[in-house]
């Protein structure tokens, strides 16, 4: 006869205390609200929408909810309660899109939030919308044991309007997902970064993360605000950099390439920003660069999973050297598909990746040479836009300071004699905006101020140079470039002048610029028949411009009773400008 051995059992899951571990599980806000982001792409949204309440910020301690909503394909109903049960997914182990391990959702909702409830109408179906909920305060108290799917009439009311769409039918498919009992995302204290800094980098993080998706036509809005890209590598089109800049400009691919690993493959890309946003050292503190998060790259590598961003961060041993300030005007980016997890030490989280040391390796070696290359290629664009402005000033200097000489034994000019002080100073900080227009930097390529005011420090910066300029020199030149098709612009002032030349013009872009260059080249790199040939082409120049005066003359009806003076003070002072600048020449 046999003894009956007592059973000693336990459940799996003591289901409340495993959910309340869970909660601290690494996810912080942008990790979280990515993996819902991500499901709505996976659902094959086209716009995704997320909403706090109070929807503004600024200033406040905490939220009291987060709602997403989006027009994909919806959840079916026999699928609805699972997707909020752990470890379950319908992509659980699979390699080919954004989800994997049947976590994400449940914790990052459980990392911020005690509530989160499910809506969803399925594409296909009949056009009922269904709800399921999951109540970690519920489930404490033994209110909660199951999961269940429930039929509703409509979109919470607080919510309906952003399941509207431009167009779209009421039986439309979509889901919304709202986050409620939020008890972990509050602002203030010591060490705290206050709520409105948090949606910042969170704002900068869908900008940054889903990039890829959003130049395909994927609309994200944050708070009724639409997410414009940002692409580190600068290769995608970028509104802001066209406002900024003026112009469409895009990055420049020093390489690509590809890794082969198991049979799949790893992409790299190193660029460096467009080269209108680094023409010389310094530009990394400006106001522009800041904007487009340009200060942020300085040693980042972005890699992305699926055509998903999944980390941005500096990573030890993947530069070929120490990491430089100067690698802020780089871009690095490593695509690689979601079969190759192992080799990068995806988390859960999706973040904090790795490499694994030999792939580590590889790709170090594959990036040292562009990195190398592209540092080099950035100083010496430095190196010649300064050797460029330290000539042009020179040169502007010696004629001006001849005129100054001049202007000891000179008739005063007359021009702009009543203005006081105060007038002055407003002439020359309109100056200074115009010339900094568009630029953030104080070094333009445009006047006018139609691009955008600069930075009011780099304004600031730019009116002293031409008030100091002033104190000194009666005739300040300064070099600019707009559309219009003026040879100059002057600033009278107290019989003083500030002559703005435009480069844009055919006369400096054909005649005075190439000048310039062959003047500044060595003796023994100026070929006699380039010489003489730019010699011909600045006879007809010159006469090409004694012309075009005489036609602007000829435009009046009595041009002599109007510039009889202007051409003998012309005159007068040309023989004197020149004799005095060319006599040590």
């Amino acid at each position: 006869m046999t003894t009956a051995v007592p059973q000693h059992t336990a459940d799996l899951v003591v289901v409340d205390r495993a959910l309340e571990s869970w909660r601290d599980s690494g996810y912080d806000l942008t990790a979280a609200v990515g993996e819902v982001v991500d499901n709505s792409i996976e659902a094959k949204a086209s716009h995704i929408r997320v909403r706090t309440n109070p929807e503004n910020i600024t200033g406040s301690k905490s939220i009291t909810s987060i709602a997403f909503a989006d027009d994909g394909v919806g959840i079916p109903v026999e699928t609805l309660p699972h997707v909020l049960s752990m470890g379950f997914s319908t992509r659980y182990g699979k390699r080919d899109g954004m989800g994997r391990f049947g976590v994400g959702l449940k914790l990052a909702t459980l990392s911020l939030a005690q509530r989160i409830d499910i809506y969803t109408r399925h594409e296909g179906g009949d056009g009922q919308i269904w709800h399921a909920s999951l109540d970690l305060e519920e489930i404490r108290n033994l209110e909660q044991t199951h999961i269940t799917a429930e039929p509703v009439a409509d979109w919470p009311e607080e919510h309906t309007d952003l399941m509207e769409r431009p167009g779209a039918s009421a039986s439309d498919a979509g889901t919304l997902v709202v986050w409620s009992k939020i008890d972990r995302l509050t602002g203030g204290g010591t060490y705290k970064t206050d709520l409105a800094s948090r949606f910042k980098q969170l704002q900068n993080f869908l900008a940054r993360a889903y990039r890829k998706f959003l130049d395909k036509g994927v609309n994200i809005e944050l708070n009724g605000r639409a997410i414009t890209l940002h692409d580190p590598l600068f290769l995608l089109e970028n509104p802001r950099v066209k406002e900024k800049l003026g112009v469409d400009a895009r990055g420049e691919i020093v390489e690509q390439g590809t890794i082969e690993l198991d049979g799949h493959t790893v992409s790299v890309t190193v660029t460096t920003v467009p080269k209108q946003l680094r023409p010389k050292r310094g530009q990394g503190g400006s106001a522009v660069a800041a904007d487009l998060h340009i200060p942020d790259n300085e040693g980042r590598i972005s890699f992305v999973r699926q055509g998903r961003e999944i980390n941005y961060d500096q990573v030890a041993r993947m530069f070929p050297s120490r990491i430089e300030e100067i690698d802020r005007w780089l871009g690095v980016e490593v695509e690689f598909p979601a079969a190759l997890d192992e080799y990068f030490q995806v988390r859960h989280v999706k973040r904090g990746v790795v490499p694994v040391d030999k792939l580590r390796d590889e790709i170090r070696r594959f990036v040292a040479r562009p990195i190398n290359a592209a540092r080099k290629e950035i100083r010496t664009v430095w190196d010649e836009t300064a050797a460029r402005e330290a000539q042009e000033k020179e040169q502007h200097r010696l004629a001006a300071e001849a005129a100054a000489r001049v202007e000891q034994t000179s008739p005063k000019g007359r021009a702009g004699s009543t203005m006081t002080e105060s007038e002055e100073a407003t002439e020359v900080d309109r100056v200074a905006r115009e010339l900094t227009a568009g630029t953030g930097d104080g070094d333009s390529d445009g006047v006018g101020g139609t691009d955008g005011e600069a930075a009011p420090e780099v304004v600031e910066k730019k009116s002293k140079q031409l008030r100091d300029s002033l104190a000194s020199l009666p005739i300040t030149i300064v070099d600019s470039t707009w559309p219009g098709r003026e040879l100059l612009d002057i600033t009278h002032l107290n019989a003083k002048a500030i002559v703005k030349v435009n480069h844009g013009h055919a006369f400096f872009k054909e005649i005075y610029d190439p000048v310039r260059d062959m003047a500044s080249r060595p003796a023994a790199e100026v070929e006699g028949s380039e010489a003489l040939r730019l010699l011909r082409r600045v006879e007809v120049a010159l006469d090409a411009l004694i012309m075009a005066y005489a036609k602007a003359e000829n435009m009046d009806r009595e041009p002599d009773q109007k510039y009889a003076d202007l051409r003998s003070y012309w005159g007068q002072f040309a023989v004197s400008y020149l004799k005095e600048a060319l006599k040590d020449l």
